[in-house]
């Protein structure tokens, strides 16, 4: 690597591992939510954006296993059904869509690749964004 030839540490690499574990300890702290905060989470401002990613609103890992994320899919439903939540059906029914709408676009192969796409792309992106401002400001 050029960065490491010339003296400056690899800081992409552990810019990137520091902000990886910070979501994962958002997201663990956020699999636990009760159903309300489910909700919440689901609906919140901005979540019509957030919502795009499957593997957000799943809270899954991109390369979970299919069988994990149906899981996971399958907790989530039961957590935020209509049934379960008489107290506010309509958000909980609001919510309850969007998880299934992102478990179908998780089962579909053809939709799942293109979610990968995006997501591939967007590391691409993200490297070179973080290696361009990393390597000009770090020391």
């Amino acid at each position: 690597m050029a960065a490491q030839a010339n003296g400056v540490p690899p800081t992409k690499e552990v810019e990137f591992k520091e902000f990886y574990t910070e979501v994962k300890e958002i997201e663990k702290r956020d699999s636990v939510l009760t159903p309300k905060q489910q909700i919440d989470r689901l609906l919140r401002p901005g979540s019509t954006y957030f919502n795009l990613n499957p593997f957000e609103v799943l809270q899954v890992e991109p390369e979970t296993s299919l069988d994990d994320a149906k899981k996971k899919y399958k907790r989530l439903s039961i957590l935020v059904h209509p049934d379960k939540n008489q107290d506010d059906p309509e958000r909980a029914q609001q919510a309850f869509e969007i998880i299934n709408k992102a478990w179908k676009t998780l089962e579909n192969p053809e939709t799942k690749a293109k979610c990968m796409d995006v997501i591939e792309e967007a590391r691409a992106k993200t490297d070179f964004m973080t290696w361009s401002v990393g390597g000009e400001n770090s020391r």
